[in-house]
């Protein structure tokens, strides 16, 4: 029995750091993904004030929020 404990608590050992190092990584994954798209914003907007071209909308940019929004969340069967 207490082999059977020991074997078991390494087996969850193991899990444990499988599992957060699975974390770390989506993590940094994440902020590298947010440090680009912080880094395209700004260069979109140094594009648009240099050549003084107009800038999206806020209602056109929101209705693009929500068009991917909602291609993001839709289940994969669709809408019924």
């Amino acid at each position: 029995m207490k082999t059977f404990a020991q074997v078991l608590l390494f087996v969850l050992t193991v899990l444990e750091l499988s599992l957060g190092l699975l974390a770390g990584t989506v993590a940094l994954l994440s902020l590298i993904t947010e440090t680009i798209a912080r880094a395209v914003a700004w260069l979109d907007e140094r594009f648009a004030r240099r050549f003084r071209l107009a800038r999206v909308s806020p209602k056109l940019r929101k209705e693009l929020a929500d068009v991917l929004y909602g291609i993001t969340t839709t289940p994969a069967g669709g809408t019924r």
